[in-house]
């Protein structure tokens, strides 16, 4: 019997490009040559036969649920992290025959009056405006947020361990006998609890990866605020950020730094400044994407399993709709990838810099 992956493999796509195409997605972008293959590749291994006679059975409707995303997709396309996260849902809904049958991203404001309507549920993914919150509260219980908890007494979640995550990188590079670790990240926020109406957004980095940093850091006498730089989670502010490091003097002898995209261009901003890693400077991060063991050098990172994370959230919300309703929060764990890009500290942790 054909299954998607087979399909996938003989139309030489992605089983979520198989997944969407067959569902009949009206928000995906591909060529029609592209899924005229899909369709030909279903047909010639009588997957498309399979799936209409599930459909001519007396049975329910699909279950149809929508996907708010706070990211653009150029954004999706530049972390890998989200993309991620989005191929979860989808592979996940197709495996339990539920159809994302809305698509709505933070740069289009607020949902359009209805457009939630006749839903089964909704799958948030990332931070979406206090406004957007409050909107789809007003309508909806059954929603589940991935990578952050808006109100646990209210909605479910699926989050990753990124507190547990920063100690231990931190305590990695404490071994290598770093005292002086910088922190380059983007700025996190959490919600207020669901029962305040306005739903106040708080600036709170002391969350996830900065608050261990901070309370490691000081407990060992070790943490400067001046070693701390935020900006926003692109390759380039990572580049901006470790410029202005540079810049700066004194530089840290190594640095943690928030997610995939910011270190790579932390890494091409040392790289320009003549300074090698890890001998000059250490980097550590997070996520774990494809091409963090092909950079040079390989980096050292946090993998997060942002894949299930987006399957959890299916499962989450599926038993939101049969039925449960007691909220449920699921935390993934995430794994150390040590590789080159960390090294031992020098006797002078502090690198002259170039003329």
């Amino acid at each position: 019997m054909a299954s998607l992956k087979d399909v996938a493999r003989e139309a030489n796509v992605s089983i979520a490009t198989v997944s969407r195409v067959l569902n009949e997605d009206k928000n995906l972008s591909v060529a029609n040559t592209t899924r005229e293959r899909v369709y030909e590749s279903a047909r010639k291994l009588n997957y498309l036969s399979l799936s209409h006679k599930k459909k001519s059975n007396a049975r329910p409707s699909k279950k149809a649920i929508g996907m708010i995303v706070f990211c653009s997709k150029d954004y999706e396309y530049e972390d890998e992290y989200f993309s991620s996260i989005r191929r979860g849902i989808e592979s996940e809904c197709l495996r339990q025959d539920i159809v994302i049958s809305t698509l709505v991203r933070q740069e289009q404001n607020l949902l359009e009056e209805n457009s939630l309507d006749d839903l089964s549920g909704i799958i948030v993914v990332g931070n979406i405006s206090p406004q957007l919150v409050h909107q789809i509260y007003s309508k909806y219980e059954r929603v589940v947020f991935v990578d952050e908890s808006p109100g646990l007494e209210k909605f479910d979640s699926v989050t990753s361990d990124f507190h547990s995550a920063t100690t231990r990188l931190l305590e990695h590079l404490v071994s290598l006998g770093h005292q002086n670790i910088g922190f380059i990240g983007g700025p996190e926020f959490v919600h207020s609890p669901m029962k305040d109406p306005e739903l106040q957004v708080i600036d709170n980095l002391e969350k996830l990866r900065f608050e261990p940093y901070k309370k490691i850091m000081s407990k060992r006498g070790f943490y400067d605020e001046r070693n701390v730089y935020i900006g926003d989670w692109s390759t380039d502010a990572g580049y901006q950020l470790m410029t202005q490091a540079i810049a700066k003097g004194d530089l840290p002898s190594s640095f943690i730094i928030a997610s995939d995209p910011l270190a790579v261009g932390a890494l091409r901003a040392l790289h320009d400044a003549g300074l090698n890693v890890p001998n000059d400077v250490s980097i550590v991060s997070f996520n774990d994407i494809e091409m963090a063991k092909y950079l040079n050098p390989p980096l050292t990172t946090a993998k997060v399993f942002s894949d299930e994370m987006g399957k959890s959230a299916v499962k989450l919300l599926n038993e939101r709709i049969e039925g449960r309703v007691v909220p449920s929060k699921i935390i993934h764990p995430c794994k150390i990838q040590f590789r080159e890009s960390s090294g031992s500290v020098k006797e002078i942790t502090s690198p002259e810099l170039p003329v």
